[in-house]
Parts: C-alpha cells; structure tokens; sequence
C-alpha cells in the first residue's frame, strides 16, 4: 500500500522520544511527515487520521505503564483503520506493561498497529553522580531505529490495505500493573545558583512553574519528568525529596547494565 504522509506524534518532556521516532521516519525514505507534538500544554486540535497516513506515536514509561499525561493527551487522536507503529522509551529498568498499554490505546482508536518497539532513554532521575543511562538513546540506537524504520516501510510496501495488516504480539499483561500515581514532591530551587533566565518555564508540559520575584514550581501540577532539571544552564534546580533521591540511588546500582532496543514486527 502506498503511504502518502506519516505523522510522528510524541509526548516527550526530555526529547527522548521524539528522538527515536524522528529515527524511525529517517527509514521510510520518500514519504512527506509532519509532527505532532503532545508534550506542550497548548491544546492540539482533535483529529482523525486516514487509512492511507501512517502514524508513529512515542511516549515514555513510568513505573512500567504509559505515561499518564501521555495517555490523557493521546485521546485527542482517532484513526480510521490507519496503519501505526508504537514506541516506548524507559529509564534502563523495564518497560512491563507500557508497549501492550500502548497498542491497546492505540487499537481502541482504531489505529492498526503494524510494528512496535521500545527503546532505552537517560532515565530522568539520571544525574552526573548517577548516571542512569546517560546519552541514550546514542547512536547506536538511533542507527538502529533507522534500520527498523526501512523494515517497516518494506512492510507496508507488501500490504494490500491497512485491514490485512498484522498487529504483533507484545509483551506485557493484562489487566496492567499498577501505575504511578501523583507524587508530593516537585524539584527544587537552588535560588543562589538561579539567574531566572527562564529556560524552566516553555519545557513543562503542565505549566507546573512559573516565574514572579523567583522561579516557583507547583507539586500538585508537576508530574516530575525532570525536563526542568536537564534543561537549567546553572543547574539550579535539583532533586531533594528523600523518597526520589532514595528511587535514583536504587536505579544507579542496579540498573546500569546496558538494555537493547527490542523490535517487533
């Protein structure tokens, strides 16, 4: 079947993500895209894709379930049997239930999941002293998304219309884990290091902070992807919650050993 757009539709704080599916499309040469982006709390317009457009939507793992902000936004989107690929990126731990979560969100939109992967991102909890998977996804898997994007665009060079197309089977269970719920913490301000240059502010994708006399970030809204964090020139925000920073030290001594991209197709 021919393609005549593919949408790259992510929800990506750190731009772990969208890295990977900018990868993927990098493999389906010739086909015009255009991306969508779920991260912004600016309201993306509801709308449905045709069955002739391919989507690629990634999103990332927390606690072994889809995102919940991740989810909420994805329900904007609807499909008309258009044929998609879904992607999740994790910290280095696992992805349990995140990648079968995904295609049954997807599926229950009535997109058609041909192909599936996850990939390994810098957990958001990384940092300098414990570095959690730091510079994924690196070239070699981007090189390798790359490759799985070209076996993608041959698969759906064999189809004869988005209804004969197979959805593979992946891991996980359901009913799903229990996911993460809200937690009471947000990062903290350093004030004597902060030159209230505001790169904070356009990179949480719920509005949490905000800058008046100073920079303050609002726990009931933040969700703590850490987007914040990475992105302060001054490192002048920082993990201080005893409950988070104990969660990080675990993560750094046992889950360094480096995980693989896993394809599904």
């Amino acid at each position: 079947m021919k393609i005549k757009k593919t949408w790259l539709i992510s929800f990506s704080p750190t731009g772990t993500s969208r890295s990977v599916v900018n990868a993927l499309v990098s493999g389906l040469r010739g086909i015009p895209f255009e991306n969508i982006d779920l991260t912004s709390p600016g309201m993306v317009p509801a709308r449905q894709f045709d069955p002739d457009e391919l989507v690629i939507i990634g999103v990332p793992v927390y606690a072994g379930r889809v995102a919940p902000l991740a989810v909420k936004r994805l329900g904007i989107l609807r499909g008309n049997n258009t044929p998609a690929v879904i992607v999740v990126t994790y910290g280095n731990r696992a992805f349990e239930d995140a990648l079968i979560e995904l295609r049954d969100i997807a599926l229950q939109a009535a997109f058609r999941p041909i192909a599936a992967c996850t990939f390994i991102g810098e957990h958001s909890f990384s940092g300098p002293e414990t570095p959690i998977a730091a510079g994924r996804p690196d070239s070699g898997d981007l090189a390798t998304a790359e490759a799985f994007g070209m076996k993608i665009s041959e698969k759906l060079a064999a189809l004869d219309d988005p209804e004969t197309a197979h959805c593979p089977e992946v891991p996980g269970n359901s009913p799903y884990k229990k996911g993460m719920g809200p937690l009471p913490f947000a990062p903290v301000l350093l004030e004597s290091a902060c030159t209230q240059c505001a790169a904070c502010l356009p990179v949480c994708p719920t509005s949490a902070i905000s800058l008046g006399t100073t920079i303050e970030v609002d726990h009931t809204l933040c969700i703590f992807c850490c987007a914040c964090i990475k992105v302060c020139p001054e490192d002048a925000l920082i993990i201080d919650a005893d409950p988070i920073k104990q969660i990080r030290q675990w993560l750094f001594e046992h889950c360094t050993e480096r995980k693989e991209p896993e394809l599904y197709l």
